[in-house]
């Protein structure tokens, strides 16, 4: 009972939250590339994984996604930020170390990080107005500019995840269903530096899911999970604090999502679609779709915010290796993922 009322708990939360209205004073930049996304396989299905997720990338898109982890894992990304491959304008890593800690419980710590160097800077214009430098050739700006700057963004993430079992009784038919209810949280610390300046923040996420084995609610193995998920990002309402004393709040956003991940004919086949939903930023749809061939190799598509994904995955051993292709409004780009469980 009490793990229904904690579910509960969490869903009328997220609601409620949704509603809140984003302060005028947000910025949405403030701490944005913690709104990119880590993992090749998530991000290859249009960034769709709030409840498909099940690997050690989960605390991005749903931390009790973690609680399906049942063996130590690394797991990494490594992704150039716009330009060409041997030319990038800056970079977009991730690292991370999954254990878990019992049938139930599961911890991780995660570190991402977005580079970008060179970045030119530009002398302010001088003069009152426009006309003091149509008239004055000294008041116009060159365009070359005085110099160059870095920019360099960290966020650590500490995980908690735990996996509550529920034993469903359907009464007419006699049996009991399987439900998973995990639930996770994450504790995030996010710094940045630009040029002489720096930030500092520390945020939460929350998050739930429910997945339903199908299966054994019809008796029939043709059928698969069903699963529905709901982070609360930021939802401590994160603040990234300037050492000059300025601030950029990061209103709360509500994630949520659900798939079907159906078994074919085929043994050791599988289909898997989800949907998700954002609510920051006048909100934001996910779709994608994997085919999961053998356990072995997957094919991957899909629509981040209406912008096309697509990418495979290749399983060897203890080893898994992931691509993923996204387009953008900018250019082309492009992240490999790697995972080593053990």
């Amino acid at each position: 009972m009490k793990r229904i009322r904690l579910g509960r708990i969490l869903l009328i939360w997220g609601l409620t939250v949704s509603l809140i209205p984003i302060p005028l004073s947000a910025n949405r930049y403030g701490s944005a590339f913690m709104e990119i996304g880590v993992g090749a396989r998530a991000l290859s299905m249009g960034s769709a994984a709030c409840a498909l997720t099940g690997d050690g990338t989960s605390f991005f898109w749903n931390p009790a996604g973690l609680a399906f982890v049942k063996r130590l894992q690394i797991s990494g990304m490594l992704g150039n930020q716009f330009g060409s491959l041997t030319e990038p304008l800056g970079s977009h890593h991730f690292l991370g170390l999954t254990l878990p800690m019992s049938d139930k419980v599961v911890i991780s710590a995660n570190w991402i990080r977005l580079a970008v160097d060179g970045i030119p800077v530009y002398a302010e214009l001088q003069g009152r107005s426009y006309f003091d430098r149509l008239h004055n050739a000294s008041l116009r700006p060159s365009g070359e500019p005085d110099g160059t700057i870095n920019d360099t963004e960290d966020g650590l993430i500490f995980s908690f995840a735990r996996n509550n079992l529920w034993n469903w009784d359907l009464g007419w038919m006699y049996h009991r269903v399987k439900v998973d209810i995990p639930i996770g949280l994450n504790l995030k610390f996010i710094r940045q530096t630009l040029g002489t300046g720096s930030a500092f923040g520390i945020g939460m996420d929350a998050g739930a899911m429910v997945r339903l084995h199908i299966n054994d609610m019809v008796q029939n193995e043709n059928w698969g999970q069903l699963a529905f998920g709901i982070t609360l990002q930021d939802v401590t309402r994160t603040s990234m604090n300037w050492n000059t004393k300025h601030q950029d709040p990061i209103p709360v956003n509500v994630k949520w999502g659900v798939s079907y991940v159906q078994p074919l004919p085929v043994e050791n086949n599988f289909l898997s679609i989800a949907y998700d939903r954002d609510s920051r930023w006048g909100g934001k749809g996910h779709i994608g779709m994997e085919y999961d061939g053998f356990r072995v190799f997957s094919i991957r598509t899909g629509f981040d915010d209406g912008h096309f994904t697509a990418g495979a995955g290749l399983r060897f051993w203890t080893f898994a290796f992931d691509y993923a292709f996204l387009s953008h409004e900018l250019d082309i780009l492009h992240r490999i993922g790697c995972s080593v469980s053990f």
